[in-house]
C-alpha cells in the first residue's frame, strides 16, 4: 500500500462512488468516506434523469449494462408553456444519427437502485476502501490528492480556499411519486409555469416522479398540506391526458440555487467535484449528468500518461478547472435563461416565448439543436 498513491474522496453519493470506480483503474488506493452509513446513503427517495452523454460515460466504465435493468427509458419529451399555451413534442426522430439507435431520448433511475449497483461494483475492487471519517483519521494516511464530492451545501467550502459564487432563485423543489392512468408511459414532461417549472419523469408503467418548483414558501405550504388537497391542486395543472390516482411514497423538498465554486489557483492538492463544484436549476435535468462529466474529465486527465506523476498532481487543479469551465458555463447559461424567460408572467417576454415554440414546431434543425444539446452536451464527442 505504501508504494501506491493514496487518494481520498470525501462524500459517497453517486458522484463520489463513480469517481472511486473511475480512479480504481489506476495504480492507487482510494479511501472513500462519508458521515452516513452505507444503508443510509442508499435509502433515499430520489430519482435522476440520465442523458446520452452519461450513458456513454457509464459504458466507458463498464457500468451501463449493470445499471440498464433498473432504467426506465422515455422516447418523447413534451415541453409546454402554461402561460402562452404553446407546446411541442420532441421525439427520437429529433436525435442525431449517432444516438438514435438507442431508441430513447433519456432514462430515469431511482437513487436506491443506482447506489446498490455502484456499491456492488466497488466491492469488486481491492483498492477501494469505504471507511468512516473517524477510522480514516486514526490511520494517519498522507494523501496525495483529495476530492470533495460533499454536495451543494458542503460545509467544506467554508474551510478551504475557494470562491463560492451563488445565485438564489428563492425557489424550492417539492418531489414525490404519483400513480397515473391514461397517459403515454414513455413520455417525459417539462411544463413551464409562472411560479416555476413542473417536471414529470416516468419511472415505470403508471408511475411518475413529480418535480414541482415554486417559491420556497409555497413549496413548504404544499409539503405540509393534506394529501387530498395536494392531489386536487396538482390535478388542475397536469396535462389533460393524466388521471391522477394517488400519491406514492415520501415527500422531499430541496432549495434551488445556481452556484459555481471557483478554485483559488494554488498548489493545494484538492478539488471539489459535482454539486460541491457547481449547481444549476433542475430544469432540463442536467444536475447529476454534469457532475458525472466532472468525473469523466478527472479520469481523462490522469489517463493521459502511463502512470500518474507528482507533476500531474501539482498541475491537476489548473487543468481540471480549465477543462470543465466551458461546459459548466454553457449549462449555467441555458438553465438560467430558461427560468428567466419562461418562469414568469412578464408580458414583454411573451413574443420571445411564442416565437421559441414556433421555431421548435416549424424547423427540424431547431428541435435537433435543442434536444441534442440537452442530452449530449458539449463534450459528447470527446468521451472515449
Amino acid at each position: 500500500m505504501e508504494n501506491k498513491l493514496n487518494f481520498k474522496i470525501v462524500g459517497s453519493g453517486p458522484t463520489g462512488l463513480l469517481l472511486s470506480i473511475a480512479l480504481s483503474k489506476f495504480d492507487c488506493n482510494i479511501f472513500l468516506t462519508d458521515l452516513l452509513t452505507k444503508d443510509r446513503l442508499i435509502d433515499k427517495d430520489k430519482t435522476y434523469a440520465i442523458t446520452h452523454s452519461t450513458r456513454k460515460i457509464l459504458s466507458k466504465f463498464r457500468l451501463w449494462e449493470k445499471l440498464e435493468p433498473f432504467l426506465f427509458g422515455f422516447d418523447t419529451l413534451s415541453i409546454s408553456d402554461s402561460v402562452t399555451s404553446a407546446f411541442t413534442n420532441l421525439s427520437t426522430f429529433d436525435l442525431d444519427d449517432d444516438i438514435s439507435s438507442a431508441e430513447n431520448i433519456g432514462w430515469v433511475v431511482k437513487h436506491s437502485d443506482l447506489m446498490n449497483v455502484f456499491f456492488q461494483e466497488i466491492d469488486n475492487y481491492e483498492n477501494i476502501f469505504f471507511i468512516t471519517p473517524q477510522r480514516l483519521l486514526r490511520k494517519k494516511i498522507l494523501f496525495d490528492y483529495q476530492f470533495f464530492s460533499t454536495g451543494a451545501n458542503s460545509l467544506d467550502k467554508k474551510f478551504i480556499d475557494f470562491i463560492d459564487l451563488k445565485k438564489s432563485y428563492s425557489q424550492s423543489c417539492l418531489t414525490f411519486k404519483v400513480s397515473l392512468r391514461g397517459h403515454c408511459e414513455k413520455r417525459a414532461y417539462e411544463i413551464f409555469r409562472k411560479e416555476g417549472p413542473l417536471a414529470l419523469l416516468p419511472l415505470e408503467k403508471n408511475l411518475y416522479q413529480v418535480i414541482w418548483t415554486s417559491s420556497t414558501l409555497k413549496a413548504i405550504e404544499r409539503l405540509n398540506s393534506d394529501k387530498n388537497f395536494l392531489m386536487d391542486n396538482l390535478s388542475t395543472i397536469l396535462p389533460n391526458e393524466f388521471k391522477l390516482d394517488q400519491i406514492v411514497g415520501e415527500f422531499n423538498i430541496f432549495p434551488v440555487s445556481l452556484s459555481l465554486n471557483l478554485p483559488v489557483l494554488n498548489f493545494k492538492k484538492l478539488v471539489f467535484v459535482g454539486d460541491a463544484f457547481h449547481t444549476f436549476h433542475p430544469v432540463g435535468g442536467q444536475g447529476l449528468n454534469t457532475c458525472w462529466r466532472d468525473v469523466n474529465t478527472i479520469y481523462d486527465l490522469f489517463n493521459k500518461n502511463s502512470a500518474i506523476t507528482k507533476l500531474q498532481l501539482i498541475l491537476f487543479k489548473f487543468k481540471y478547472f480549465s477543462s470543465r469551465i466551458l461546459d459548466i458555463i454553457v449549462t449555467i447559461f441555458i438553465t438560467d435563461s430558461l427560468i428567466s424567460i419562461f418562469a414568469n408572467r412578464n408580458v414583454f417576454l411573451f413574443p420571445i416565448r411564442k416565437f421559441s415554440f414556433l421555431l421548435l414546431n416549424k424547423f427540424l434543425f431547431t428541435r435537433k439543436l435543442v434536444l441534442n444539446q440537452m442530452t449530449k452536451s458539449l463534450i459528447y464527442s470527446s468521451i472515449k
